[in-house]
C-alpha cells in the first residue's frame, strides 16, 4: 500500500523538481553566457544598449561645441574638395579672429597642395616645357602649405591625422618620411600591484599622418577616426591609442585640452585596467581599454553648425563663435564621413567629436562602473533562481505577475541607473534569465501537467468527470491509494422489477434501453460530482465526497436523487411516444399480446412505467483503490455503505421510490445564502420509520426524499400533515387515531398506483399491532421496526 501511495505521489509531485532543476541549470547557463558572452547576444546587447540611450539621453548641450562645416553650400561657392589650403587657411584664421577657443580640424592633409602656385609652375614646366610666371606676387604665397601652416602657427589649431586600425587603410608608413605626431604629455597614477596599461589600450600598426611642414607648425594633433563595435556602430571612442611605444590621444581630448590650456593629462591605471583619464580638474570615466561611452546628445545637427561659406564670406554674426570649441569637417554626403551612431545611421563624423567634447565639458558620463560586472552576474543569477523558485510553487498565471513585475523594475532600473547615475548596468541577461527561464519552466509545467492530467484521467476517467479530475490536479487534493477513511455519502439505485420487463426484449434491445438509462443518470451524477463505482447490471453503485473532497456532498447526493428521478419521468414520456421505425423490423420479437406491446410501439407498456429504487446512506467509509495487485478498482466499503444498501432495497417495502437515512440529513451544508446549514435545511423528506435492518442492532431513522426544498405541491404538503399526524398517533400507540390519518393519507399518496403505499403499510400495522401490541401496556415504546428482509 505505501509503497504505491509513494509512487502515486512521486508522479504528481516529483514534477516539482524537475521544474526547479531545469530553472537551476537554465539559470547557471544564462550566467555562463554572460560570462562568455557570445556575440549574437552581444549584439542584442548593443541594441538594448541603444534602446536605453534613446529613452535618456538629454538633447541638451552645452553650446560650446561647434560644427564648421565643408558642406554643399560651401562647396556650390567655393569650389569642390579639396580646397587650395590658402583657402582653408583663410578658414581658420577667420575662426581664429570669431574668437574660438580652439580649432579642431577633422581633415587630413597627407599631400601637398597640387594647387599651389609653385607647384603649378613646376608642373606646367614638365609637361609642356611652359615656364608661367605670377607677375607680382609675393613668394610667400606661391606654395599653399606654406601658408596654412603659416596660420596654423599662430592660433588655437589642433591638426587631425588617421590611425590605421585593423587594416581600415592598406597605406602603411614610409619610414624614409618623416612623420611627425605629437604624444600626449602625461602623468600616470597606478594602485598598487596595477599592470602595464598600455597592453589594455587600443593599438595601430600604421599611421597616416599630415604634411610634416604642417604638423611642425602646431604643438598639438590627434587622430579623427574611431573604432566601431561589432554591429558597426560607433559607441565607444578610444580617447589614448598605442603607437610604436608612445601614446597620442584623438582628436576631441587633444581640441579640449588646447581649449582649455591643459598641457597634461593623468591617467589612472587600476588592476584591472585603466579607469579614468583627468583633464585638469575633470575626471573622464572610461572602460579598461581607455574607451570613452558617449552619451550621445541625438543624432545629425543636434549641434550647431555654421557654414564654412559663411566663415569665409564674413557673414557671421558678431561673437557667433566667441568662447566655441570649432569642429572642421564636412556633411557633404559625396565626401563620405559618416558614421553610425545608436541615434542616426548616418552622423557626420565631425558631429561625434562635438559629441565627446560636450560629454567631458557637462561632465554627463555614461560608464560601466567597476562593480558592475558581478551586479549584472549576481543580479542574472538572481533572477534566474526567483523564476525557478516562483514557477515551482505557483501557478504560471500568477507567476506572470512577479516575472512581469522583475522585468519591468529591472528595465526602469537600469533606465534609472543609466539618467540618474550615469551607470550602464546592462538588464539583457538578467531579463533573458526572468523571460527564458518563465517561458520554458511554462512549457515544462505544461508538459509534465499534461503528463500528470492523462495520468490522472487514466486513472479515474472510467468514474469521474473530467471536470472533478481537472479539480484533483489543480488541488493536488489525491486519494490514498489502498483506501482511506472519511465521511461521503453512498449511493445505491436499482431498477424495480427488471426481471418483468428483461424478459419482454431482446438482448439488442435491452443494452439500447439500459445505456439510454444509464447514460441519462450517469449524466445527472457527474453533473454533480458523483464518482461512479460500477454498474451491475441495472443497478448503480456511486458516492460523492471522493476521491475529490466535496464538503457538501449529502446535498449533491440528495440533488442526484431527486434529479434522477426527474429524468425519469421525463425517459418514460419519451419512451412511451416512440414508435418503431417503418423500416425496422418487427421489434415484438417474442409475440406480446397488444396489452402489453401495443403495436407500432417501439417499447412495451411494462418500459413506459420503469421506476428507480434510490438508497442513499452518509457516514465513514472506506475509500481506494482495492482488489488485486493485479487488477484493482476504485470503490468503497464499510458498514454505511451497507446501510445505504439496505435502504435501496427497503424502500420497496413501504412503496416508495428514494430513501434516505437521518445521516444524509445531518450533513451540513451552506444555504442559497451562503450561510452554514444542515441538507435537513435543503431538501423536502417525509419520515417514514425508525428501524434496524438486516444484520444490525442500531436503529436509524429514515425518511422519503421528495423534492428540494421549496419544491412540494400542495397536494404533497397536505399529505406531509396528514400522514405526520398519523406517525405521531402511531408513535403514542393510538392505533385507531393513526389509522384514521394514514386512511385520509392514502387517498393522496405520491404513488397510488403502487403495489403498496406508506399509508398502506401503517394502516396495517396499526391494525396489528392494535390486536397484538408492540409492548406490553404500561411500557414505553421505542417505535423500532425492525426489518426481516435485506
Amino acid at each position: 500500500m505505501a509503497g504505491r501511495h509513494g509512487s502515486f505521489w512521486s508522479r504528481l509531485t516529483g514534477g516539482r523538481w524537475i521544474v526547479f532543476l531545469t530553472g537551476v541549470a537554465f539559470s547557471i547557463l544564462v550566467s555562463w553566457l554572460y560570462i562568455q558572452q557570445p556575440f549574437f547576444l552581444e549584439l542584442l546587447d548593443y541594441k538594448l544598449y541603444d534602446a536605453l540611450l534613446r529613452s535618456t539621453h538629454t538633447t541638451k548641450t552645452t553650446n560650446v561645441p561647434v560644427i564648421v562645416d565643408l558642406d554643399e553650400r560651401s562647396l556650390a561657392k567655393y569650389g569642390q574638395w579639396p580646397w587650395p589650403r590658402y583657402r582653408v587657411a583663410l578658414l581658420l584664421a577667420r575662426l581664429q579672429q570669431a574668437g574660438a577657443l580652439s580649432v579642431g580640424l577633422d581633415i587630413l592633409f597627407a599631400e601637398p597642395d597640387r594647387t599651389s602656385p609653385k607647384t603649378l609652375q613646376n608642373d606646367l614646366k614638365r609637361d609642356l616645357n611652359v615656364d608661367v610666371r605670377f607677375a607680382g606676387m609675393p613668394e610667400a604665397l606661391m606654395d599653399n602649405d606654406s601658408v596654412l601652416a603659416g596660420v596654423l602657427g599662430q592660433g588655437p589649431y589642433v591638426l587631425g591625422y588617421f590611425f590605421n586600425f585593423a587594416g581600415e587603410m592598406t597605406q602603411d608608413v614610409d619610414v624614409s618620411k618623416r612623420c611627425e605626431l605629437h604624444k600626449l604629455s602625461r602623468a600616470v597614477i597606478r594602485t598598487p600591484q596595477a599592470p602595464e596599461y598600455t597592453r589594455f589600450l587600443t593599438s595601430a600598426p600604421s599611421v597616416v599622418c599630415n604634411l610634416p611642414e604642417l604638423t611642425s607648425a602646431v604643438n598639438m594633433s590627434g587622430y579623427i577616426n574611431t573604432t566601431t563595435d561589432p554591429d558597426g556602430v560607433v559607441r565607444r571612442i578610444p580617447l589614448l591609442v598605442h603607437y610604436q611605444g608612445e601614446i597620442y590621444p584623438n582628436l576631441s581630448l587633444a581640441t579640449l585640452m588646447k581649449a582649455s590650456g591643459v598641457k597634461q593629462a593623468a591617467i589612472k591605471v587600476g588592476t584591472t585596467g585603466i579607469e579614468s583619464i583627468k583633464i585638469g580638474a575633470t575626471v573622464i570615466p572610461v572602460d579598461r581599454e581607455g574607451r570613452f561611452l558617449c552619451n550621445y546628445r541625438g543624432g545629425r545637427h543636434t549641434f550647431r553648425y555654421v557654414s564654412a561659406s559663411k566663415v569665409l564670406d564674413g557673414s557671421l554674426g558678431k561673437d557667433e563663435l566667441k568662447g566655441t570649441i570649432a569642429f572642421v569637417g564636412t556633411s557633404a554626403a559625396g565626401l563620405l564621413d559618416l558614421r553610425a551612431t545608436p541615434f542616426d545611421a548616418t552622423l557626420p563624423g565631425v558631429e561625434v567629436h562635438a559629441n565627446v567634447v560636450d560629454n567631458i565639458l557637462a561632465k554627463d558620463f555614461i560608464h560601466a562602473p567597476s562593480w558592475a560586472k558581478g551586479t549584472e552576474f549576481l543580479l542574472t543569477l538572481g533572477a534566474g533562481l526567483l523564476t525557478a523558485l516562483l514557477l515551482t510553487w505557483a501557478p504560471a498565471l500568477l507567476s506572470i505577475i512577479p516575472v512581469g513585475a522583475c522585468s519591468v523594475g529591472i528595465w526602469y532600473g537600469a533606465v534609472w541607473f543609466m539618467q540618474e547615475k550615469g551607470f550602464y548596468l546592462s538588464p539583457l541577461y538578467s531579463l533573458i534569465a526572468l523571460s527564458g527561464n518563465f517561458a520554458l519552466l511554462t512549457l515544462v509545467k505544461f508538459w509534465r501537467e499534461e503528463g500528470q492530467k492523462k495520468f490522472l484521467h487514466a486513472t479515474f476517467s472510467s468514474y469521474l468527470s473530467p471536470e472533478l479530475i481537472n479539480e484533483m490536479f489543480e488541488n493536488k487534493q489525491m486519494p490514498e491509494l489502498g483506501g482511506e477513511a472519511r465521511t461521503i455519502t453512498a449511493f445505491f439505485s436499482d431498477i424495480q422489477s427488471f426481471s418483468t420487463f428483461s424478459e419482454k426484449l431482446s438482448a439488442t434491445q435491452l443494452v439500447e434501453l439500459l445505456n439510454e438509462y444509464l447514460t441519462a443518470m450517469t449524466d445527472i451524477l457527474i453533473q454533480n460530482r458523483g464518482t461512479l463505482d460500477k454498474y451491475e447490471g441495472d443497478a448503480i453503485v456511486a458516492f460523492v465526497g471522493a476521491p475529490m473532497e466535496v464538503p457538501d456532498h449529502a446535498l449533491r447526493a440528495c440533488r442526484i436523487t431527486v434529479g434522477m428521478q426527474a429524468s425519469l419521468v421525463d425517459l418514460r414520456r419519451k419512451w412511451a411516444g416512440e414508435k418503431q421505425l417503418p423500416e425496422e423490423p418487427e421489434r415484438n420479437t417474442k409475440g406480446f399480446p397488444a396489452d402489453q406491446w401495443a403495436p407500432g410501439d417501439k417499447w412495451p407498456k411494462v418500459v413506459h412505467e420503469i421506476k428507480v429504487r434510490i438508497g442513499l446512506n452518509s457516514g465513514e467509509i472506506v475509500v481506494g483503490n482495492m482488489g488485486s495487485t493485479m487488477r484493482m478498482n476504485y470503490t468503497m466499503m464499510g458498514d454505511a455503505v451497507n446501510l445505504a444498501a439496505r435502504l435501496e432495497s427497503g424502500a420497496k417495502q413501504y412503496g416508495i421510490y428514494s430513501m434516505i437515512s437521518e445521516y444524509v440529513l445531518e450533513q451540513p451544508c451552506m444555504d442559497e445564502n451562503g450561510k452554514p446549514a444542515t441538507v435537513r435545511d435543503m431538501v423536502e423528506v417525509r419520515f417514514i420509520d425508525t428501524i434496524t435492518v438486516v444484520g444490525k442492532a442500531e436503529p436509524v431513522r429514515v425518511y422519503e426524499l421528495c423534492a428540494m426544498k421549496g419544491e412540494l405541491t400542495d397536494k404533497e404538503k397536505r399529505l406531509f400533515e396528514l400522514f405526520d399526524a398519523g406517525m405521531a398517533h402511531y408513535l403514542a400507540m393510538r392505533w385507531d387515531e393513526a389509522i384514521e390519518a394514514f386512511t385520509r393519507a392514502l387517498e393522496i399518496e405520491r404513488v397510488p398506483e403502487g403495489k403498496t403505499t406508506p399509508s398502506q403499510v401503517y394502516i396495517g400495522r396499526c391494525r396489528e399491532y392494535r390486536e397484538n401490541p408492540p409492548v406490553p401496556a404500561g411500557e414505553s415504546w421505542d417505535g423500532v421496526y425492525r426489518m426481516t428482509k435485506k
